[in-house]
């Protein structure tokens, strides 16, 4: 898996073609990719940290099938199986932490308090726009 990872942090293919990735780290890069690859179906999501916030809004897309990442966390790997979404991952940690790993990163918190998909995509953005998504460590 580790050369999944070499070119980019989060890639989205269709059809085995590569049709999205970014470096970018956080959620911001998954919200960007779900933007502008709206029309597509049936795609394979290869995004390196996958917390619950990136599960939620990968699954509540419509776009994706199966996810592979490096990290994902369990209440990640929970939802993803009760939504019938194939994980691959590496490794599962309990929860996504910010770098420093000193609290649980904002987006998992937020995917774990809020259960309303509607309201949940807004609160991500709104701290997506506003600059509070840390960059995350899996641990």
């Amino acid at each position: 898996m580790e050369n999944r990872f070499r070119d980019y942090n989060l890639a989205l293919f269709s059809g085995g073609r590569r049709v999205f990735s970014s470096q970018g780290k956080g959620l911001r890069p998954l919200v960007e990719c779900l933007d502008a690859c709206r029309d597509f179906r049936d795609c394979v999501l290869h995004d390196k940290i996958m917390g619950l916030a990136a599960a939620r809004l990968a699954a509540d897309s419509g776009i994706v099938r199966e996810i592979a990442a490096r990290t994902a966390s369990e209440p990640a790997a929970r939802f993803l199986g009760a939504r019938g979404i194939p994980l691959e991952a590496e490794g599962t940690v309990p929860a996504i932490l910010t770098q420093d790993g000193g609290a649980v990163c904002p987006g998992e918190r937020i995917a774990l308090a809020v259960e309303d998909p509607g309201r949940f995509e807004k609160e991500i953005r709104a701290m997506i726009a506003s600059g509070a998504a840390g960059q995350p460590t899996g641990q």
